[in-house]
């Protein structure tokens, strides 16, 4: 069992029912466990003991410290490494360290079957192409490729992932008739220019789609089109505007465009001022709202109005936005309706969510990881 740390500094008085309770609510608590195990700026110590508190979702976090992943794999407790499998974040070399340290033949079985899974390449339709990348050879290939159709799913075809870092190869294949090879060419990493440029014309949305979230290269007027209508995916969330080539400088001009989603685009500007958060915090549009909710020069004041919002997401990014006022985040956390939601919020002194972890342990009932 992870031992416990030495709690940071006490905060300021405005956090007194938070650190000097001795008692809270099995819900509030449980919520607090929770939702800590989500916060961006709980410890890393921190994260270790709700792991042994038996809170694995955290486990399912992109951005985990690699103390986290290692403790979790060498954790005593079974249900901890099966978490930490469960999880599709663990490289090869962590898959063998969490094989090692199974000793239970059965789930060691296990694990080795799922690490056998995650290394397999993704599926397609065909082998590839035997020496170097000939053209009338891809050609021939691309061709054989099945038709589909453009309203399903597609798996990457697996030599034209063999040839991503080709840029002739790319250049022949992005101008295929097959649109499993236009799909797949868009998952390239790193295109040329032209080629980028091509695909990003594309009749085809997933085309495009798929080289907005795998492609360094996809060019800005496309990424700004996608913003007016495409929102990002769940494996790839904050596409197209979280994109390196995302044009953020003059998104202003946007700022009373008719297409509210252009507007929330809108704030993305580095030279976005307060008074801009302000008349986008009070837009008719919750999409609009949802983009200042979660902005970093959000008032104090208005995030407190927006944590009140009649829109469920306003309501949940203006929550966790650390510009929400001290107090109105505690009057959060110690209400068992928005007590994981506050959990959350990177504003929290690290005492007092130390304390927080005490006091949900205390009394939840949860025993200790075996």
């Amino acid at each position: 069992m992870t031992p416990r740390p030495t709690p940071p500094a006490e905060p300021g008085p405005v956090w007194a029912p938070l650190t000097s309770a001795t008692d809270v609510e099995r819900a509030t608590g449980l919520a607090w466990l929770s939702g800590l195990g989500h916060n961006r700026a709980a410890p890393a110590d921190l994260l270790l003991c709700l792991l042994d508190a038996g809170t694995h979702d955290v486990l399912h976090r992109d951005d985990l410290p690699e103390e986290v992943v290692d403790a979790a794999i060498a954790h005593p407790g079974r249900r901890v490494r099966i978490a930490v499998a469960e999880s599709g974040r663990l490289t090869p070399a962590q898959w063998d360290r969490l094989i090692a340290a199974t000793p239970g033949s059965g789930l060691r079985g296990l694990f080795t079957e799922l690490a056998g899974a995650a290394r397999k390449p993704s599926p397609g339709d065909a082998l590839p192409p035997a020496g170097p990348a000939d053209p009338a050879e891809l050609a021939a290939t691309a061709a054989a490729t099945p038709d589909i159709d453009p309203g399903s799913g597609s798996a990457e075809l697996r030599w034209v992932t063999a040839l991503h870092a080709d840029a002739e190869a790319m250049r022949l294949l992005a101008a295929s008739p097959k649109l499993l090879v236009r799909r797949s060419v868009a998952r390239a990493p790193r295109l040329p220019a032209d080629v980028a440029d091509l695909l990003a014309r594309d009749e085809d949305r997933v085309v495009r789609i798929f080289l907005a979230e795998s492609c360094d290269d996809a060019p800005p007027w496309m990424l700004l089109d996608m913003a007016g209508w495409w929102d990002g995916t769940f494996s790839f969330p904050g596409r197209p505007r979280n994109h390196p080539n995302f044009p953020r400088e003059g998104l202003l001009r946007l700022a009373a465009d008719p297409n509210p989603r252009l507007r929330a685009a809108a704030l993305d500007d580095p030279a976005t001022s307060c008074a801009d958060v302000e008349r986008a915090a009070a837009d008719p549009d919750p999409v609009v709202r949802r983009a200042a909710a979660g902005h970093r020069r959000l008032a104090p004041a208005t995030a407190a109005a927006l944590a009140a919002d009649d829109d469920r997401d306003v309501r949940w990014l203006a929550r966790t936005n650390p510009a929400l006022p001290p107090e109105d985040l505690v009057a959060l956390l110690l209400d068992p309706r928005g007590a994981a939601t506050g959990a959350r919020n990177p504003a929290v002194p690290g005492a007092v969510m130390h304390r927080m972890v005490d006091l949900a342990l205390a009394h939840t009932g949860i025993p200790p990881a075996p």
